[in-house]
């Protein structure tokens, strides 16, 4: 067995060496689209994942979410909790939130929205909304009867003309609030805030105490916590520390949390990242056999010369594999390298959607040695079958090429 691997060795590397340059270039650089083809779209759909759940996080629940049991509506005494909290180790930042929900009027225009109550200088490190106002400012802590209001609200942002909005609103302009207990306010524009995702520009931010005075509330008390935690820790286990320093209240990870609301999303990426994987798969080894098989019966000749000469037709199976890994691994190289070509590219040039909404793709090593292995196998079956059929010829048919 070592001496027909020995000798196709050598007689793989003896046809390489004599074979045509022009040929071995077009059908390296084939096989390294065809692996382009397996990993590209695959990364492009996880950079759009990860997109979604960056929104999930920066905004909403950040790391860690605290709420208030089933049977309350708040969180009590939410200046204590907060304490204990950020006494756990791992834990960088955390600060409490008001909601409630609010119709917002303009002339004759009126619209719905969520209308959150931020402590401002503890949101810049739970979340992104103080970074986002692209018009204007973001709430100070004196503000009270100001207010930050979603592009889509303003009908400013994507995604407006399909949502009511308050129309001709700018910075500095009066609107009209009506809080679901009733209390009416007025409030000046201070800032107009667009993340490019609904669930932000669709929103609408107050001071804390602002809210905190609407809805009557007496005491420290919060709608939710946002826990943001140190990079390379795992939510899980915060969120046990959390538990263990004796917090009585609800404690969820970003992913428990948002599970009914991005759960579908992600299962129709996931579907179509598989969808894209089975069709690239199935292209790939349609092409990789196609090419090396038509090239191996092309060498019926030298197969039945090989044979007239005393070589064993397992040693000539043998050298077609080792053709066909050379062609292959050589256009996993290519690929690979074109590969970060192109990822560092749309790392300096992002595909941009809705102005804000930047996909890069998501480098995955797992997808890239599953996708290199897959290609080496498909190789190797489609050297060695073409082999095998000519191999197993008359020596004199496979010489005159019959």
């Amino acid at each position: 067995m070592f001496k027909d691997v020995k000798v196709g060795f050598v007689s793989a590397s003896s046809s390489i060496k004599r074979g045509n340059k022009k040929t071995i270039v077009f059908i390296v650089f084939v096989l390294s689209l065809i692996f382009m083809n397996l990993v590209f779209l695959p990364s492009l759909i996880n950079g759009m994942m990860a997109l979604f759940v960056g929104f999930v996080q920066d905004y909403s629940y950040g790391n860690i979410v605290i709420e208030p049991t089933e049977d309350n509506y708040y969180i009590d005494d939410a200046d204590n909790v907060l304490s204990k909290i950020r006494s756990v180790n791992g834990v960088t930042a955390a600060a409490k939130r008001l909601e409630a929900g609010a119709s917002l009027s303009y002339k004759k225009k009126v619209v719905g929205a969520n209308i959150y109550g931020l402590v401002p200088s503890d949101e810049e490190y739970v979340s992104l909304y103080p970074y986002i106002v692209k018009e204007g400012e973001f709430l100070g802590e004196l503000s009270r009867d100001e207010i930050v209001i979603g592009a889509i609200i303003a009908g400013t942002g994507t995604g407006s003309e399909i949502y009511d909005n308050l129309g001709e609103v700018k910075v500095g302009s009066l609107i009209n609030v009506t809080y679901s207990n009733g209390v009416e306010k007025t409030y000046k524009i201070k800032g107009i805030h667009s993340g490019g995702f609904e669930l932000t520009d669709l929103s609408a931010l107050v001071h804390y105490k602002e809210l905190e005075s609407v809805l009557g509330l007496e005491g420290s008390k919060a709608s939710s916590i946002i826990v943001k935690i140190e990079n390379g820790e795992e939510e899980s286990e915060i969120k046990e520390k959390i538990i263990d320093v004796g917090i009585k209240v609800d404690v969820f990870t970003w992913q428990e949390k948002a599970e009914v609301l991005i759960k579908q999303a992600l299962q129709s990426m996931g579907s179509l990242n598989i969808m894209s994987k089975i069709i690239s798969l199935i292209v790939g080894a349609a092409l990789i056999f196609i090419i090396i098989y038509i090239n191996t019966l092309n060498r019926k000749r030298e197969i039945g010369i090989l044979k007239a000469v005393g070589i064993s037709p397992l040693s000539i199976m043998i050298s077609y594999v080792f053709i066909s890994l050379f062609y292959v691994s050589l256009g996993i190289i290519f690929g690979f390298i074109l590969f970060l070509a192109i990822v560092f590219y749309l790392q300096m040039h992002p595909i941009v959607f809705y102005e804000t909404m930047k996909i890069v793709p998501q480098i995955d090593a797992g997808m890239l040695i599953q996708s290199a292995v897959t290609m080496i196998i498909m190789a190797i079956v489609a050297g060695f079958i073409p082999a095998w059929f000519v191999a197993r010829q008359d020596i004199l048919k496979a010489i005159w090429g019959r």
